[in-house]
């Protein structure tokens, strides 16, 4: 299939941006080049990411999977790109410097800006001749204490935040859909909530305009970037995820067979998905 001379891309900001075809065959835009065999576990890259979480821990780098990586262990069906790996952030430059001298990894260019991230802002590299591409995420943005305490491990051994840590960090974010996909890929209860997780408060205000403050640095200023920054409005945390709680069972599309769905990721009477044998996290 041929591209036009530029093709439209519309973003969840509401505006379009024009896109080069150049791009289309911009290996930093495909993840790889066309020499790459595929990552390990039909191109997921589990083992070859294990790889670089052993490397950062030898060095005495805490790290974890955050993002989407995370949300797909905890159950959710989100579709993963880049791997994300969470490092203190007073330890970034230590971790990037690290794997640029290490031979299996080269830096690799950022993805184009996106609604409510820095992504783009941070240390991104690719597995040598692999289809694999990775980014290192400071601990504060990703608004979790990245200490050993706090991470808990997969059955292929990819270390991740807590449940507990995790499900905290969305709420205090205010990122409602990843907390959504989280409650629907565990089945969480008002109860679990309760019992584990700090609710008595609102979300941090002081992180968003933070976070606001380094978006606006790090995109071109124009009439639509303020698009890109987060939203800036107080939740109270209980009443939130109470909210999301209740909603599970309507979250469920009509596709899915009536009765049979706990949740739009999970049949009634699944275990917890950690406990499975899965390849991918």
């Amino acid at each position: 299939m041929k591209h036009n001379a530029t093709e439209e891309q519309q973003g969840d900001t509401g505006f379009s941006k024009q896109i080069p075809v150049e791009q289309f065959n911009d290996p930093a835009f495909l993840n790889a080049s066309p020499d790459d065999e595929i990552a390990s576990f039909g191109g997921h890259g589990t083992l070859e990411m294990l790889e670089v979480t052993q490397l950062l821990n030898r060095a005495g780098i805490t790290c974890c999977m955050v993002g989407v990586c995370a949300l797909k262990y905890y159950g959710a069906g989100r579709v993963r790109n880049d791997w994300e790996i969470c490092v203190p952030t007073e330890r970034l430059g230590e971790a990037s410097a690290l794997l640029v001298s290490a031979d299996a990894y080269e830096t690799y260019p950022p993805r184009p800006p996106y609604i409510w991230s820095l992504l783009h802002t941070f240390p991104r590299f690719k597995v040598i001749g692999k289809a694999l591409c990775f980014t290192l995420i400071p601990s504060d943005d990703a608004h979790i204490d990245c200490i050993t305490p706090n991470i808990e491990r997969s059955q292929m051994g990819l270390p991740y935040p807590t449940l507990d840590i995790f499900a905290q960090s969305l709420l205090d974010t205010n990122d409602m859909t990843a907390l959504t996909d989280l409650i629907d890929g565990m089945d969480l209860t008002e109860q679990w909530g309760l019992k584990f997780l700090k609710l008595d408060a609102e979300n941090d205000l002081a992180w968003t305009l933070r976070k606001n403050e380094k978006i606006r640095a790090s995109v071109p200023t124009s009439e639509n970037s303020c698009l890109f920054e987060r939203p800036i409005n107080t939740i109270n945390l209980k009443e939130t995820w109470n909210a999301i709680v209740q909603d599970k069972g309507r979250r469920i599309g009509v596709e899915c067979l009536e009765g049979y769905y706990a949740t739009r990721f999970r049949v009634r009477g699944d275990g917890d998905p950690r406990l499975t044998e899965r390849y991918h996290v």
